[in-house]
């Protein structure tokens, strides 16, 4: 997946989320194993538990 990721004019594939402190991205949480709406929401989970 990598080059379909940095292709340009795509949106970003789903489970895959940010960790924003202090408006600057220090890292993220990807997630990958059920349907890209799932791994969204536990990646988003997994964010939200580290606050």
């Amino acid at each position: 997946r990598t080059a379909f990721v940095s292709a340009p004019l795509l949106t970003s594939l789903e489970g895959g989320v940010p960790i924003v402190v202090e408006g600057h991205v220090i890292g993220a949480v990807g997630v990958s194993g059920v349907k890209g709406e799932q791994d969204a929401q536990v990646a988003k989970a997994a964010v939200a538990a580290l606050s």
